[in-house]
């Protein structure tokens, strides 16, 4: 009887792509990790263009 190997770490050179699960999980991880990465810079830089842009008016 023989164990899969699981993983070691997170990483994406550390995953076992060969295994159709582990594809399926970590392209939706890593998939919703961007979006919510993608979210916040855009986020950030929305805000850091709307005070330069309004840099006279304090409140």
């Amino acid at each position: 009887m023989s164990l899969k190997r699981s993983l070691s770490s997170m990483l994406p050179w550390d995953i076992p792509w060969y295994d159709p699960s582990h594809t399926v999980f970590f392209a939706a991880l890593y998939g919703a990790l961007s979006v919510i990465g993608l979210g916040l810079l855009l986020a950030v830089i929305t805000t850091v263009i709307r005070l330069k842009k309004n840099n006279n008016s304090h409140h």
